[in-house]
């Protein structure tokens, strides 16, 4: 996985908050508007800001939801 569009069928995307414990799901299809597809996750990771307490901690998780939508499990974290 190295792009948004990498992402987009089966996986979430959070951004995590370590200092304050916030997690908040990123809306993949309206990022991809945005950034485009080809957008790589690294530059995601390294843009993310918390929405309270706006420190940049880049703190990921990417999780397996499968093409329904269910989640499934934990995928990957950085």
């Amino acid at each position: 996985m190295q792009t948004l569009q990498d992402l987009v069928t089966s996986f979430r995307l959070y951004g995590v908050c370590e200092p304050c414990q916030r997690v908040e799901d990123v809306n993949i299809p309206g990022l991809i508007e945005r950034v485009g597809g080809t957008y790589p996750l690294e530059r995601v990771r390294m843009r993310l800001a918390c929405k309270v307490c706006k420190q940049r901690t880049q703190g990921v998780r990417i999780v397996y939801v499968g093409p329904e939508g269910r989640a499934s499990g934990f995928h990957y974290s950085q």
